[in-house]
């Protein structure tokens, strides 16, 4: 929220359960953990915090962006954190010291995507150009750099099974990519403009 907040609630009464306060700034993004036993946000504040659930104590900090943070996820298996910065990097965390383990470049400075693959072993991030990079989450080597649109990649996701790619572009169309291969295997056309985001069903 931009009271620098993000609230637990119960889905079935609709009662407030936990205001988990702690940033100095806009909270731009909450998501829970697959087991549902934390929270992460981020924040305009350059940080992201870690909370516990239910008690809504805060377990972590997470520091070390220059810029406001945009997004941020948990590693399936939950042994690491992902972070996405306005600052232009994409940083993954080790859950279990809260050190940075990896520090990932975009480009020119813009983060429009950062998530893990279903297996989390790699992260995929779709930045300020026309390609899509796929990261080795423990090396940080770029695995694959998928061409083709012709404008910047609004977001990028992967299927649930982790062997295809979607892709979603200001250039009007959406891809399907091949994550073993990198290869382009479908041009979705329709749209007069803009795609923002695309998705395979699971």
């Amino acid at each position: 929220s931009s009271d620098s907040s993000a609230r637990l609630w119960d889905a079935e009464t609709g009662e407030c359960l936990r205001v988990l306060a702690g940033h100095s700034d806009i909270v731009k993004s909450a998501v829970f953990s697959s087991d549902g036993s934390m929270v992460i946000t981020a924040s305009m504040d350059c940080t992201a915090c870690v909370w516990a659930v239910p008690s809504g104590e805060r377990t972590r900090v997470l520091r070390g962006h220059k810029k406001a943070l945009s997004t941020t996820r948990f590693a399936p298996g939950g042994g690491h954190w992902l972070t996405a910065s306005f600052d232009g990097t994409v940083r993954l965390w080790h859950a279990g010291s809260g050190d940075c383990a990896l520090v990932l470049p975009a480009e020119n400075n813009v983060v429009n995507t950062a998530v893990f693959s279903p297996d989390g072993l790699s992260v995929l991030i779709a930045s300020g150009s026309e390609w899509i990079r796929l990261y080795d989450a423990s090396t940080g080597e770029c695995r694959l750099t998928l061409k083709g649109h012709e404008d910047w990649v609004r977001s990028a996701s992967f299927s649930a099974d982790g062997t295809l790619i979607t892709s979603a572009s200001y250039d009007g169309t959406a891809r399907i990519w091949s994550v073993a291969t990198g290869e382009c295997l479908h041009t979705l056309r329709g749209h007069a403009g803009a795609v923002f985001t695309a998705e395979i069903a699971a």
